[in-house]
């Protein structure tokens, strides 16, 4: 049996952890000690279990014994099985030694990445015979429970006439999975005992140490039932340290508005339980209660400076709640000599990264590259590439995009969107104030107005950022009762409304006429994108009460919240219309019955696409390998930019990359030498059990984590109550995580936590699995990193395809259309359909241009399902991604040609500088020093052939040898080159070159 060093906390037993199949036996033991040979013995287990929420499908879990050589003692009955305690008779089989009592032994069972822990129910396995001759034949198991005594007359006396084996260790399978010490709960009479001793109190506090978060244990540890409440708080800290600080409290009568203070340090200190800064900058206050009989943590922090003069300081730690006098507890705190660097963050199990909690980091109006300062002419607001020429009224009346056909530029002659001015109705004329415009900062610029109606009152705000995002927010006030019709009508040119996504679309030609109606329950739909690559518009339409919800198959977990105003009383949705080459699109509330001083809110997000203009020679240059591999290994296989994935031993756990800064700063100094960028996995949407702040984030209730059924893996069964989203489990490395909100102060470490990764690890950027936070978070992420080093950040967004049922039938880039300003590469990605066979959306162009490509968001990107079908990708200029797939002839390829010094055209640009003659056989052509280069690919159904030709009339062509893509061949000018379905070729249109053998692999 293995030992370690115990832990302190619980008040019979040493604790220790052991080593076990825990897939078998679970996660926790007891150790009892037999002394003498007998065919059966007693032994009490004081496991002190916190809660009831482990439990099997029958109720209470099995326990099972296992004698000192490991085998299975079955002769065993459970006399009796409590919370507080076990009773349990066993055959000593091997005599005298120490027997491990395995109580709460578990399966996991579903998929290994999203398991369900299914405790063991009770089970039979004493022989009847045995069990007679030892007074044990009492019914077995039967009336065995964690809520009751539990046990016969007849097995208990039998029981209590055996031999005793005395329990003597706790162990855990591992020290993260140890209920020590604040696991264990205090038994009935130990609660009755101290609230007896405070009789007359309504609650007690008790200084803990920050080493013993309480997390969510919801029971009084029995720590803390046998100390003297109100006891000082000692502690020590390094200057410079963001020192935290807990305090526990016992409730001996409801509480509402329990807050804490430290007072007398001459040190900034604040309440992190109580409210902080969320996630856009604000203050917010956060109201903790708690109930009789409960007990909960307060966590403060307090921020050391380095010029702090070491010693001793004394002060005191004030718990209040609403209603109830103030208690007190001494605090002493000594400061040292030693100066820390970063507050402590470089040692997660300080604790001292809660400081992040509440940043403010690269929370400003300043502009991000490539962007530029909003420039504001009067009620013309111009950024890059893109233009909006306010009316009146505040609304866009005109709207203009600059971007060239290919999108490779941003300098083009002007087109307009906009047929005519966007209008915002209320079924009745309103008489508009005059528009207020400021400017907060060079990436903002804001306005604001008012209007008047019959029996209403509307104020009108508005804001445009530089990358491209523009909001309106409208509030309505009734003055009177009455009965409002609003709409929204957005009437777009059909000429640039050529293509659409979102509102249960996938990405395809703008249909003439559409129809949609909220349902928020099983559909993750507020927003749609019309346009063409080169302009277009995503709306989105949202109220006060929006709260970005789960997504990446936790939709039906958190789904959205119907807006009040937009859905009005049942009836609002969106209509498109076209008629006369205008295409309108048209929010409705449906009638909306508003009483006297009633408001409604009717946010419109605009974004304003393409955001940018493609990077062809960085596409094709930065080659990437997505896999763990050392970095000599990846520069050998010839890429330059490896991206670090989760479970990986630079990057073990998921979502918190800086547990292992030591070997991820070696990992990445190491890449850099060799001209290797370093990429890490680090989103938001789970965290991992291994972070050492995860209890105190579990504390703050469902703050940090979105509340939820339960269940999952057994870590969180044992350790994070009944409310929570299972995560990711990663069994190669034992992790486990649970899911995070959509929207939480965790953003702000998070922002912290990229720019220590950029500033202190080196890292090179991200790489973002599906992202769960919005576009303010994706902003500040985008500066930290910038801001941090001198190089450019690279950052990759991959998307497993949420259009269904789990997502709630949301386009991927639709869901993501607010952070792609931000981002410089797209992976979409698995289960996404590449081949369209059968008539699925992968066989029609422009899914692949809308959904997949990135192009009329300014991006170009990757495949992975299946590793994509690299003939039609290459025509938007992506390929899979190495190793999964070898794309290095592809790469050869592109370097012979030297296409990454060439200027691309896409087919998407109407007028390609090479044709094919049809439209289901697309060309995309690169023009540069190596000359013209073709890029062929069918959507046809069946073998075609196409003569190749320009505006001078048809051209020859050669394809180089690429292994695994084409053979070696010319053809002569007017000669067909025949593409078979789903194929294509890379060709270049002029005479051979000697050395195109270059392109094929060694």
């Amino acid at each position: 049996m293995g030992q370690t060093e115990p832990r302190a906390g619980h008040p019979e037993l040493a604790c220790g952890v052991g080593i076990w199949d825990q897939d078998v036996y679970g996660n926790h033991r007891l150790l009892v000690e037999v002394t003498d040979a007998a065919p059966a013995v007693a032994a009490e287990l004081p496991w002190r279990r916190q809660g009831v929420s482990v439990r099997s499908v029958m109720g209470d879990v099995d326990v099972i014994v296992l004698a000192p050589s490991g085998l299975r003692v079955h002769n065993t009955v459970t006399v009796e099985a409590t919370g507080e305690r076990g009773r349990i008779a066993f055959e000593p089989v091997e005599g005298p030694g120490a027997y491990a009592v395995h109580y709460l032994p578990y399966a996991h069972t579903g998929k290994p990445y999203y398991p369900q822990a299914a405790y063991r129910p009770p089970t039979r396995t004493a022989d009847p015979g045995w069990a007679h001759r030892c007074g044990l034949d009492g019914g077995g198991v039967e009336g065995a429970g964690t809520d009751g005594p539990g046990a016969t007359g007849t097995r208990a006396g039998g029981w209590a006439r055996l031999p005793r084996a005395e329990a003597f260790r706790y162990e855990a399978a591992s020290a993260l999975d140890s209920f020590a010490p604040m696991g264990f709960a205090a038994t009935g009479a130990e609660c009755e005992a101290l609230r007896e001793a405070h009789s007359g109190e309504r609650f007690v506090v008790f200084a803990e140490d920050r080493a013993y978060p309480l997390g969510r244990y919801g029971s009084l540890p029995a720590r803390w039932a046998r100390t003297a409440p109100g006891a000082a708080f000692t502690g020590a800290a390094d200057r410079g340290e963001f020192y935290a600080v807990q305090v526990g409290v016992y409730a001996l009568a409801d509480l509402t508005e329990v807050r804490a203070e430290v007072r007398g340090l001459p040190f900034a200190v604040r309440c992190l339980s109580t409210g902080g800064v969320d996630a856009r900058g604000a203050a917010f206050e956060r109201n903790v209660e708690v109930v009789e009989g409960g007990v909960t943590v307060l966590w403060c922090g307090v921020d050391v400076p380095e010029e702090a003069r070491p010693g001793l300081y004394e002060g005191e730690i004030a718990v209040s709640a609403r209603g109830v006098p103030e208690r007190t507890l001494p605090l002493r705190l000594t400061v040292r000599e030693t100066v820390v660097e970063g507050h402590g963050a470089g040692d997660p199990a300080r604790l001292a990264r809660l400081r992040w909690l509440d940043s403010t980091l690269a929370q400003d109006d300043e502009v991000v590259p490539p962007f530029t300062p909003v420039e504001v002419d009067g009620q013309r607001l111009a950024i890059l590439g893109r233009a909006v020429e306010l009316g009146p009224d505040g609304l866009p009346h005109r709207i203009s995009s600059a971007f060239t056909p290919s999108v490779t530029r941003a300098d083009g002659p002007e087109r307009e969107l906009l047929a005519a001015p966007v209008t915002f109705g209320v079924g009745r004329t309103l008489e508009y104030g005059p528009l207020a415009v400021d400017q907060p900062g060079p990436a903002r610029v804001r306005w604001s107005t008012t209007a008047t109606g019959e029996a209403v009152h509307l104020c009108l705000d508005g804001e445009l950022e530089s990358d491209g995002f523009l909001a309106l927010h409208a509030t309505l006030e009734a003055t009177a009762d009455t009965e409002l019709d609003v709409r929204l009508d957005v009437p777009l040119r059909e000429d640039i409304a050529r293509y659409a996504m979102g509102l249960g679309l996938t990405g395809r030609a703008c249909p003439a006429t559409y129809d949609w109606t909220w349902d928020t329950p099983t559909r993750n739909q507020d927003a749609c994108w019309l346009g063409d690559p080169a302009a277009g518009l995503h709306l989105s339409l949202r109220d006060e009460h929006y709260a970005r919800p789960l997504n990446t198959n936790y939709y039906r977990e958190k789904p959205l919240v119907t807006p009040r105003s937009w859905a009005g009383d049942g009836g609002g949705g969106v209509r498109l219309r076209t008629h006369d080459g205008v295409r309108t699109l048209t929010a409705f509330s449906g009638p909306l019955r508003l009483r006297a001083g009633e408001s409604r809110r009717f946010t419109c997000r605009l974004l304003l696409t393409p955001f940018k203009p493609l990077d062809p020679a960085r596409q094709l240059t930065e080659r990437y390998f997505h896999a763990y591999a050392s970095p000599g290994e990846v520069a050998a296989y010839g890429a330059n930019v490896v991206n670090l994935h989760h479970a990986t031993p630079p990057n073990p756990y998921i979502n918190d990359p800086l547990l292992a800064a030591g070997t991820l700063r070696a990992y990445t100094d190491e890449a850099h030498r060799l001209g290797v960028r370093v990429k890490v996995y680090d989103t938001i949407r789970e965290l991992t059990r291994h972070t050492p702040e995860l209890p105190v984030l579990a504390a703050l209730g469902d703050e940090i984590f979105a509340p939820g059924p339960g269940g999952g893996h057994a870590w969180l069964r044992e350790h994070m109550g009944d409310s929570y989203v299972p995560g990711w489990v990663a069994p190669d490395v034992g992790d486990a995580a649970v899911v995070t909100s959509g929207d939480s102060r965790w953003h702000n470490s998070y922002v912290c936590g990229i720019d220590r990764l950029r500033r202190i690890v080196g890292v090179d950027g991200l790489y973002l699995d599906d992202v769960a936070y919005d576009r303010t978070t994706m902003k500040r992420v985008r500066k930290a990193l910038a801001r941090s080093a001198a190089s450019a950040p690279l950052v990759d967004l991959h998307s497993c395809n949420q259009f269904r049922a789990p997502d709630g039938f949301a386009s991927s880039a639709n869901l993501y259309a607010e952070l792609l300003p931000y981002v410089d590469r797209l992976w979409l990605g698995e289960l996404f359909d590449y081949e369209g066979r059968d008539g699925a959306d992968g066989a029609d162009p422009a899914y692949w241009l809308v959904e997949m490509s990135g192009v009329p968001f300014g991006l170009m990107g990757e495949m992975l399902e299946g590793g994509g079908n690299p003939w039609r990708g290459l025509v938007f200029g992506m390929t899979a991604r190495a190793p999964m797939t070898d794309v290095r002839p592809l790469w050869r390829a592109f370097d012979l040609l030297r296409l990454p010094e060439a200027e691309i055209t896409g087919w998407w640009a109407g007028e390609p500088p090479v044709r094919t003659g049809r439209a289901d056989v697309l060309a995309t052509t690169w023009r540069g020093p190596g000359g013209t280069a073709t890029a062929l690919a069918s959507w046809a159904p069946e073998p075609v052939e196409v003569v190749l030709g320009t505006e001078a009339g048809p051209v020859a062509a050669y394809a180089p040898a690429i292994d695994g893509f084409q053979p070696e061949r010319s053809f002569a000018a007017g000669e067909p080159v025949p593409v078979a379905p789903g194929r294509g070729w890379l060709l270049r249109v002029d005479s051979p070159s000697a050395d195109a053998d270059a392109a094929t692999s060694p």
